[in-house]
């Protein structure tokens, strides 16, 4: 298997004396020079480390924490937290290496000279998530018999222009600091300041030592951050007086391991490619809670297209904010390799539930009306720089329903819809759409009037945009189906509005029209709009229309558009059998936007614009997983579909660990068959599947391997509709 690290793990922590080399391992990114701007450190496209409840970018002077915000409304934005990990040696080495292990979570600097080999590893706990760690290893290269010291910089900072600080206590063992943010987000819905506690080990002003005789020492150098207060300090105690530094390591590995083990994409013939699929999802799990953790559950606040290690000024990568981009992009991935993290994402939304009630009544609708920009209270903190947004991309709202109906497609999941306001989220987001379509006499259908699509250049508004339309029409359709369990009926009226919605569409080239009034010929667009009702829609429509649709507006995007683009065009002409096309647009999604060395996304080919942006990192890897993959998940079927053209001299692609309905399978494609292997079942929430490939048919039971040629469709259903 591609990820087992455990049984290396004492190459990590025993004693290194050969000579530094890098490593060609897909999961492992080096290099001996870090990226430079100038004389400075290029923070822009250095990794990161995070664990859902804290992050930050190696070396950076900040750390972000989960649901830490400070500013009013619009001016809302992560808050600050002084690193305690940007420390530096004082050495001049004679050899340097800096190495991301994207399979074991963590980011190593090794340094060395004549007499001494560093080596730090920064990681953000999987076991405790209040945990930051440096762990140091000192090795002596010269013989013994003398004393090394090894000076230390420190850079301390107690100070924040988001946070005022006090120093609660200073020792040897540790420093305490509390603070306090200096703005509500919105006084309605945040009532007090925010709390954050931070304790953390104090560097030895002396440096770090080695004594005459001694030929290695470990140094632990932990900070636990959390909003409340003795939650911050169990997890510090528990670091420094209940475990050994290695068992620290250890268990966080440990943790990364199981993460992998539950699923990963492996790819044979093109390691490239591979480690571009390692990095993406590292990048987004990151910013993600752990599947097991020793921590206390706590509350999710969502995911930024910058990720949790970014967004601590105000325009900078979105300040931190959920967009759309949390359910349309990075959502579809997470579904079907890790669902009980897919949940967590949704609960950010049904939490800040009493924010989009509000903001519905706020432009006299009903119903869940989700703000553009998200931050901890979920009014909508869209920056004044951008009234447009705020106003008119609405669409949001149909996405977050798409993204409950996807996760109800892929787990069936009754408790979620009944106990955890899963229902109330799909029923409420459908009475938006009831209350704010209205119908047009002359036409003989409904609409949605004065909306902002996908395609952000429309502004400032438009009537009738397909996209908008289509996430409304299966918003309502699924509160309809769901009804049987939620025990909610969907009104007649709803139901007229989702079978009667009005779609532009041009007789003439017989293609979808963005808007009403679109100009198909001497009209640019920001980014995949259109294109989207194909996938991840799946809206019916002939294979000509699909294809008019990707051939008309690939041309009209904008070539400094952002990354996320090009995927959904690719995956379209996968679908379509045009596989040089798709290769073409497939590389054109992620080669000029992932930044060396270490596999950093950012959102535009030029000007970087936003960075760690793993946005294009989630429309990536749905091109591996629908496109190239040829998974579709839809309501009440799972089905599978793969084309055999891989992409990029790719021999076989084996997708480990796909979560269906209690299930877990795993496909494996080459370019003459392709075959499913029933690898577990959950006999908590797994229920009886059947299959079905042309006129074949069958249970799949627990340990079946089927092999079916390809380009011929495979269909999964649970035996027991959820809603017979």
């Amino acid at each position: 298997m591609l990820f087992f690290l455990l049984l290396i793990l004492s190459a990590f922590i025993l004693i290194q004396t050969a000579p530094i080399e890098q490593s060609e391992s897909t999961t492992i990114f080096s290099t001996d020079k870090l990226p430079s701007n100038g004389s400075s450190l290029d923070y822009r496209i250095l990794p990161y480390i995070g664990n859902g409840h804290v992050a930050t970018v190696v070396f950076s002077d900040f750390i972000y924490m989960n649901g830490l915000y400070n500013g009013e409304n619009g001016t809302s934005h992560r808050a600050r937290i002084p690193s305690t990990l940007n420390w530096q040696f004082k050495i001049n080495p004679s050899s340097s290496l800096y190495t991301l292990n994207v399979s074991s979570g963590f980011f190593i600097e090794t340094l060395e000279n004549d007499e001494i080999r560093i080596e730090r590893y920064l990681l953000a706990s999987q076991e405790y998530t209040e945990l930051l760690i440096a762990y140091v290893v000192l090795t002596r290269l010269a013989p013994t018999g003398r004393k090394i010291v090894v000076p230390v910089e420190v850079n301390e900072q107690m100070t924040s222009i988001d946070i005022d600080f006090t120093v609660e206590t200073r020792n040897n063992e540790h420093v305490l600091l509390s603070g306090k943010t200096r703005q509500v987000e919105n006084s309605q819905f945040q009532k007090e300041l925010l709390s954050v506690f931070v304790y953390y080990t104090p560097l030895p002003v002396e440096g770090l030592e080695l004594d005459s005789e001694e030929t290695n020492r470990t140094y632990l150098f932990v900070t636990s951050i959390d909003e409340i207060k003795s939650r911050a300090k169990q997890s510090f105690d528990y670091a420094t007086n209940e475990r050994q530094p290695h068992e620290i390591l250890l268990s966080h590995v440990s943790r990364w391991n199981d993460i992998w083990s539950n699923g990963y994409v492996e790819v044979t013939g093109n390691d490239e490619l591979q480690k571009q699929i390692n990095s993406a999802f590292y990048y987004i799990l990151s910013s993600l809670p752990p599947l097991s953790t020793r921590s206390e559950h706590k509350q999710f606040y969502g995911l930024s297209p910058g990720s949790l290690s970014r967004g601590g000024l105000l325009g900078e990568d979105y300040g931190g904010h959920s967009f759309w981009d949390t359910e349309t992009w990075m959502f579809p991935s997470v579904l079907l390799f890790y669902p009980t993290l897919a949940k967590e994402i949704l609960s950010y939304r049904i939490a800040l539930r009493d924010s989009a009630v509000d903001n519905a009544r706020l432009f006299g609708y009903e119903g869940w009306r989700f703000p553009w920009e998200s931050a901890r209270t979920g009014v909508d903190v869209t920056p004044d720089c951008c009234p447009e947004v705020r106003l008119y991309q609405m669409h949001i709202t149909g996405d977050i329903a798409f993204a409950a109906r996807q996760y109800i497609a892929a787990t069936g999941n009754r408790d979620w819809l009944l106990n955890e306001l899963g229902g109330e989220l799909i029923y409420e987001t459908a009475r938006f759409w009831g209350s704010r379509a209205v119908y047009n006499n002359e036409k003989q259908q409904y609409e949605i009037l004065t909306v902002l699509p996908p395609d952000e250049d429309a502004q400032p508004f438009k009537n009738n945009s397909v996209f908008t339309n289509a996430v409304a029409s299966l918003s309502i359709l699924l509160a309809d189906s769901v009804s049987c369990i939620t025990n909610k009926k969907t009104p007649q009226s709803w139901l007229d509005i989702a079978s009667n919605l009005h779609f532009p569409f041009d007789n003439l080239t017989q293609t979808h029209l963005e808007y009403e009034g679109f100009d198909l010929k001497n009209t640019t667009i920001k980014q995949a709009d259109v294109v989207l009702l194909g996938f991840p829609i799946m809206w019916p429509m002939s294979d000509q229309v699909r294809r008019n649709d990707l051939l008309v507006y690939e041309p009209l995007t904008r070539d400094d558009g952002p990354a996320m683009t090009w995927s959904m065009h690719s995956i379209g002409f996968i679908e379509l059998g045009d596989f040089d096309k798709a290769e073409q647009l497939f590389r054109r999604s992620y080669e000029t936007y992932v930044r060396p060395p270490f596999n950093v996304w950012t959102e535009a080919k030029s000007g970087v614009g936003a960075v760690n942006f793993i946005t294009g990192a989630g429309g990536f890897l749905q091109a591996i997983l629908f496109g190239y993959g040829g998974i579709r998940l839809k309501l009440d079927q799972l089905e599978f579909k793969p084309r055999g053209h891989l992409p990029n001299q790719v021999t076989k692609l084996i997708f480990h660990g796909l979560k269906y309905q209690g299930t877990t399978i795993d496909l494996t494609i080459d370019n003459k068959v392709y075959e499913i292997f029933v690898r577990a079942q959950n006999s908590n929430d797994s229920v009886p599947l059947t299959y079905k490939h042309g006129e074949h048919h069958g249970s799949l039971k627990l340990n079946d391997r089927l092999s079916f040629s390809i380009d011929s469709q495979l269909i999964i259903r649970r035996s027991v509709p959820l809603c017979p």
